[in-house]
């Protein structure tokens, strides 16, 4: 069997306005901040985006909705 990797179309980290999110999987993305400090998970779940925000009280996550598209997700995440 022979594998193909073929080159990316996107890119793996975007940043918008001190917030930065790194895809990790296909359908998950990491938000950090600059510090490398993880604040929460994006992944999509069929054709919506569901945003995870880590809690340093509860030591988890908590989920703060679905959203449309990747955009309107990563500016949810960031807002939070």
């Amino acid at each position: 069997m022979t594998v193909t990797l073929l080159p990316r179309t996107t890119d793996l980290i975007r940043e918008r306005a001190g917030l930065r999110i790194h895809q990790l999987t296909a359908p998950r993305w990491r938000g950090s901040q600059p510090t490398g400090a993880i604040v929460g998970y994006l992944e999509r779940r069929g054709a919506e985006v569901a945003v995870m925000r880590m809690t340093a009280d509860r030591r988890g996550f908590f989920d703060l909705g679905t959203f449309d598209d990747l955009d309107e997700a990563f500016d949810a995440l960031r807002r939070m």
